[in-house]
């Protein structure tokens, strides 16, 4: 596991194309760069791309800087707006550069490796903002993307040739060597260097045959592939790009002898690159979701169908499961239980679902949500298809994506091994071991399994907080536990007394209320005061106070105050009220909203709170449901929208009539529903084993979870007392939010950094949010794979990678992008203008020349 900070290690091996794509690339430099290096390298290296390669489709503006955001302001030929931010970032394995294109906003981002060599970073631009075009304009014709990439050698050819995203950022790479292969303004050896790269390109491409001339059959068979990639991929070439491919594309026995050899010396690292890899093994194989027992994709209008019948195999698998377990129960000694590694949790996660482990997981979320969609396009999370799941299947590209297509992905995955539909918390037996008590949701009766190895926990994000309550001290149990500390340390027989009146107080409603009664009386009182204002049995009693204003509001207007997720799990009334406030403007109000205008036709909704976040404004939900609902934005004024407000505690109003109307600052409803975020705790299921280590006067340990590539995978716990420890992971949408009684500042702010960086807010993502939860199921199943080193189950249903394209060893794994994002020459600083293009054909960005600053150039 990687613990430390990547801007603490500067010397470190850079990614290389030639080390682990096969693409030709090189890093004149075996020193990991600075990530302000890269930046700059790549705010030089944009404008000259764009003007040398995309000037008839691309304007660049300049660079702006708004809202502490720095990004690049461009035009497209229809002289429309967009906006492209580049930033250095931990990339996944072989993956070299990454573009988040938002058809929605049309704001973009394009990440670059922060182990690239700088002079890759012009070729990595040329390929993102190929792709980058492919997918605006795709969208624009309300086309999904080819279901697989053409150029990469042995990849197998659709019946109607067509171009991936990613083949046509392949496609920038080549007339991009070729510009530098005919710059003049290079020296001899640096063009020779680009002719060099181009070919080995064309070879990973399959734009050339590869078959030995002794073996006629198979090289004519081969040529056929090649004809047909070359005639696909020649109109997307400049003329120079189709001379050349023309020139360098013929088989290697034809080639001029000093190409033969620059090609021969590339086949034989790549060889041995292969040969070196550490093989996984094999594993049983299982379908991907959405596709037919025959392998061919289920149309659109067969999509609910196809999850009635992967919720129908879930829910049967549950049940043989609890059958097995059962049995195997009965026949075990009094206080021994089936053993087996667990998972619980599920949700988006289970992309990286291990089939060889027990999963216990209640269909919650997106199975009961009434919203109608996510709140992302497929555009928005087209990287979904990386780990099999195609968000282009059941809709268009700037579609929001269905929930249907979610459960059907999630059913299929869930179904993959042993399950049970329901709920489980970690507990001890007497003797130390780890059991899981897992509580069925068909209501039968509980069933207790010992857990193998690390359990792992994907609970989803925690729970929503109380308005008024004091976010260092923000639920009701720590409010007490507090409070009960100050008392124990004051002292006096009235503080003792009140610190066990507290502790005996029952869970539930009016719990807070009898709080308060003690915490009124004079001694008690007195002692809180003498505490001071800025405590923690101040702020516990703040958090009292909102409880208890909360719990007299909800028993004052039964099933009208509620909790987001209240209406998130579809448990209330939409027409129990006409006239709703929804305290907060963040992403779940927004859900919320759109939730209940739906819900009920007479509604309408007031919104107070602070400012939306700049991600909302970059999804598909926001703008459009604001448009359709909000008269400031030419809707039809059932929702009004109240910013710049910090909320307290739910007030309670009475009407003339004796009604109960609920208020947060100047604005009532009849109905009111509190979205102000969530508590930052320790996923509930490992509740007993937080109160055991803290109890035994041992301690709770967290750190946060690395892949090899600094891919977060989530966190570990260690539960420690006296001389026994259990750990538990945990991953998703519970990972992303940190305890604060376990975790330091330190590792909230480098997570902050993370998730900033695995979700962009111009994608109209978020980190706990579905595509990147499930990016990271993947990479942690592929991480246990490799710690263990056993292979994850394989998939089936799509054309394997083809040789020297590498092999995704992750479960529900789409193709490895091994071939995609590979980086090239990049930039020398001050290499052409920061805005706009000159007049004259500029010079491609490439390796820095000697005393440059840059390094030395091979």
């Amino acid at each position: 596991m990687n613990q430390g900070d990547e801007r603490e290690r500067p010397e470190e091996r850079v990614i290389t194309a030639t080390d682990v794509l096969g693409t030709g690339f090189r890093a004149d430099s075996g020193i990991r760069p600075s990530q302000e290096r890269v930046l700059a390298e790549a705010e030089a290296a944009l404008p000259v791309v764009v003007q040398a390669l995309y000037a008839d489709r691309l304007r660049v503006n300049g660079i702006v800087e708004e809202d502490g955001r720095r990004f690049f302001s461009l035009a497209d030929d229809n002289a429309r707006t967009l906006t492209v931010r580049l930033e250095s970032a931990s990339l996944p394995e072989r993956t070299v550069a990454r573009s988040f294109v938002n058809t929605a906003s049309d704001n973009h981002v394009v990440q670059l490796s922060d182990r690239i060599a700088p002079e890759q970073v012009g070729r990595a631009l040329s390929h993102e903002i190929n792709e980058l075009l492919s997918v605006r304009d795709r969208a624009e014709r309300a086309e999904a993307p080819a279901a697989d990439d053409m150029l990469r050698r042995g990849a197998a050819l659709p019946e109607r040739p067509r171009l991936s995203d990613e083949d046509l950022g392949r496609v920038g790479e080549l007339n991009y060597l070729t510009e530098r292969m005919h710059d003049g303004t290079l020296t001899a050896h640096q063009r020779q260097e680009a002719r060099g790269e181009l070919s080995q390109l064309i070879d990973h491409t399959g734009l050339r045959v590869g078959a030995p001339a002794d073996d006629a059959a198979a090289r004519a068979l081969e040529q056929y592939a090649v004809s047909i990639r070359t005639d696909t991929v020649g109109q997307h070439l400049t003329t120079d790009a189709r001379r050349a491919l023309r020139e360098l594309g013929r088989p290697i026995d034809q080639l001029a002898p000093a190409d033969a050899q620059v090609l021969q010396e590339h086949r034989a690292r790549v060889a041995e690159s292969r040969a070196n890899g550490t093989p996984l093994g094999s594993a049983p194989a299982f379908p991907l979701p959405g596709l037919r027992p025959d392998g061919t994709p289920i149309p659109r209008e067969q999509l609910g169908a196809a999850r009635d019948e992967a919720a129908l195999r879930r829910t049967e698998t549950g049940l043989r499961t609890l059958e097995e377990l059962r049995a195997e129960a009965a026949g075990l000694p009094e206080g021994r239980y089936p053993q087996r590694e667990v998972m619980i949790g599920g949700g988006a996660a289970l992309a990286g679902r291990d089939p060889d482990v027990l999963l216990v997981d209640s269909r919650g979320r997106w199975h009961v949500d009434p919203i109608k969609g996510i709140v992302q396009s497929a555009d928005q999370v087209r990287h979904l298809r990386e780990v099999g799941w195609d968000p282009y299947q059941f809709g268009d590209p700037k579609d929001r994506v269905s929930l249907a297509a979610l459960q059907l992905w999630e059913d299929t995955a869930a179904a993959r091994g042993p399950l049970v539909d329901g709920s489980a918390s970690l507990n001890l037996a007497e003797d130390g071991r780890l059991l899981a008590e897992i509580a069925p949701a068909d209501g039968s009766p509980p069933v207790t399994v010992e857990v193998v190895g690390t359990p792992l926990v994907a609970t989803g994000v925690p729970p929503e907080v109380i308005p008024g309550v004091n976010r260092q001290v923000p639920t009701m149990a720590e409010a007490a536990r507090a409070l009960g500390d100050h008392l124990g340390t004051v002292g006096t027989p009235e503080a003792l007394q009140a610190r066990d009146r507290l502790a005996a107080l029952p869970e539930g409603q009016g719990r807070a209320a009898a709080a308060l009664d003690i915490l009124a009386e004079p001694a008690v009182a007195a002692a809180l005061r003498a505490a001071g204002d800025d405590s923690t049995a101040a702020r516990a009693r703040e958090t009292v106070e909102a409880t208890a204003k909360w719990e007299q509001a909800s028993a004052e207007a039964p099933g009208r105050v509620l909790l987001g997720d209240e209406v998130g799990d579809g448990a209330y009334d939409p027409t129990v009220a006409d006239n709703w406030v929804i305290a907060g403007i963040g992403g779940g109000a927004i859900a919320n909203t759109e939730i209940i205008l739906e819900g009920n036709p007479n509604a309408r909704v007031t919104m107070v709170g602070t400012a939306a976040p700049w991600v909302l404004h970059n999804d598909s939900q926001y703008l459009a449901m604001r448009r359709q609902y909000d008269a400031e934005l030419g809707g039809n004024g059932r929702l009004v929208t109240v910013p710049n407000q910090r909320l307290g505690a739910v007030e309670t109003v009475r009407t003339p009539d004796g009604g109960v109307r609920l208020k947060a600052r100047d604005v009532e409803g009849d109905a009111y529903v509190a979205c102000l975020g969530r508590v930052a705790r320790l996923p509930q299921a490992a509740d007993t084993l937080d109160a055991w280590a803290r109890q035994q006067g041992g301690q709770v340990r967290g750190e946060l979870l690395f892949d090899k590539s600094e891919q977060y995978l989530g966190y570990r716990l260690h539960f420690q007392a006296g001389d026994r420890q259990h750990t538990v992971d945990v991953t998703g949408a519970a990972s992303r939010m940190l305890p604060g009684n376990v975790f330091s500042e330190k590792d909230m702010a480098r997570l902050a950094v993370v998730d900033r960086r695995t979700a962009p807010p111009e994608s109209g993502n978020v980190a706990a949010g579905f595509m990147a939860t499930a990016l990271q199921g993947s990479h942690l199943a592929k991480h246990r794979a490799e710690q263990s080193g056993h292979a994850p189950a394989a998939r089936t249903g799509t054309t394997p990678p083809a040789a020297g394209a590498g092999t995704n060893p992750v479960a529900g794994a789409a193709r490895l992008q091994s071939g995609r994002r590979p980086s090239g020459p990049g930039t020398a600083p001050g290499s052409g203008p920061t805005t706009g293009g000159p007049a004259t054909p500029p010079r491609l960005p490439g390796p820095p020349r000697p005393g440059g600053g840059g390094g030395p150039a091979r």
